[in-house]
């Protein structure tokens, strides 16, 4: 993404840094201290995890209503990823309805859109759809999404 696909707020500035915790390629929104990259090709949600963690990464964690605001805003300001729909961390494989993050943290924060989650086996991994105000659902893995890696600076 570049400064014309993000979402400029009154007093907000785009700048390019590199301080060595975020790669050069990646977006660092220094008020929720994150670091992610955004990939655009679509894959299954366990490759989409392999990728990420090939470079010490996870999936997005969203985990409070600031950063789902904040990510909501970077996918909508870019016209590509309008109608693709993301792969979120966050599962229910282990336990339907308890879900847990990559590091086995019960979630707290949801953004649920209508009717979701189901709770249907085999349902078991976050979505997040951008035609619905980046509001989630719970999918099967199988399903090819684009996803997002994070970072932990």
């Amino acid at each position: 993404m570049s400064s014309q696909d993000g979402e400029q707020e009154m007093g907000t500035v785009y700048y390019s840094i590199n301080t060595g915790g975020c790669p050069l390629t990646y977006i660092q929104y220094r008020m929720l201290n994150i670091c992610y990259q955004i990939h655009l090709n679509g894959t299954t949600f366990q490759s989409g995890v392999a990728d990420c963690n090939s470079r010490g990464e996870h999936f997005i964690v969203i985990d409070n209503a600031e950063k789902q605001n904040h990510i909501r805003k970077q996918i909508n300001s870019s016209s590509d990823n309008i109608s693709r729909k993301f792969h979120l961390d966050g599962s229910d494989e282990v336990n339907e309805g308890r879900w847990l993050l990559h590091d086995d943290r019960v979630m707290t924060y949801f953004a649920w859109g209508p009717g979701y989650p189901q709770n249907f086996s085999g349902k078991n991994f976050l979505v997040a759809d951008p035609e619905v105000d980046f509001l989630w659902s719970d999918k099967e893995g199988s399903e090819e999404k684009r996803y997002i890696c994070e970072r932990d600076i």
